[in-house]
C-alpha cells in the first residue's frame, strides 16, 4: 500500500487554503521546516486586524506519514494556546484507521476516542471506509456505517475532519 497522509498531502492544503487572502475571513501562519508543516495557526480576519484563533501541530512518523494533527483554541483570558482535540492516524499493511480525540483537563491527556474511521484499500481506485463508535458500556468499537468510495487515484484519498 503506498502512503496515503504524507508531508505533500498537508502542504497542497495549505496552499488551498492561502489562494484567496483578500476574500478570506481568516489568515495563516505556517512553521515550514525541510518541507514539512510543523504547524498552522489560524487568525480571524477582521479587516483592520487579525485575532487568534486556533493551531494546528502535526506530527509524523519516521515514514513521513502523518500520525497526529493537534488543535489548540486561542484562550483569550491566559493569552495562550490551549489544547482542544487531536485527529491520530494509525497505519497498518491494509490502510489507516483514523480517531478524533477530545482533551480532557482532569487527566490531562486526550480521552478516548468516541468514533473511529478505518480507511481499507480494497483494490486498485477503491476505498473501504468503515465507522465506529463507542460503546460506553463496555468499551468496544461497534461498526455504525460503511461506504465503498472508487476513486480515479486512491494516492490523493486522505481523512478530512
Amino acid at each position: 500500500m503506498s502512503t496515503i497522509i504524507t508531508v505533500t498531502t498537508i502542504m497542497s492544503m495549505y496552499m488551498n487554503l492561502t489562494t484567496d487572502v483578500e476574500n478570506s475571513k481568516f489568515c495563516y501562519n505556517a512553521d515550514i521546516e525541510n518541507g514539512r508543516v510543523n504547524s498552522i495557526e489560524v487568525y480571524d480576519n477582521h479587516g483592520k486586524y487579525i485575532t487568534a484563533n486556533l493551531k494546528r501541530l502535526y506530527t509524523y512518523d519516521e515514514q513521513n506519514r502523518l500520525v497526529m494533527r493537534e488543535t489548540l483554541k486561542w484562550n483569550k483570558k491566559s493569552n495562550s494556546w490551549e489544547k482542544h482535540s487531536c485527529l491520530a492516524y494509525t497505519y497498518d499493511a491494509d490502510g489507516y484507521t483514523v480517531e478524533k480525540r477530545f482533551w480532557n483537563e482532569t487527566s490531562n491527556d486526550y480521552a478516548k476516542a468516541e468514533e473511529r474511521n478505518r480507511y481499507i484499500i480494497v483494490m486498485d481506485n477503491v476505498l473501504a471506509v468503515n465507522s465506529y463508535t463507542l460503546n460506553k458500556e463496555n468499551g468496544d468499537y461497534v461498526m455504525a456505517d460503511n461506504m465503498l468510495i472508487m476513486a480515479p487515484d486512491t494516492n490523493r484519498l486522505m481523512a478530512m475532519e
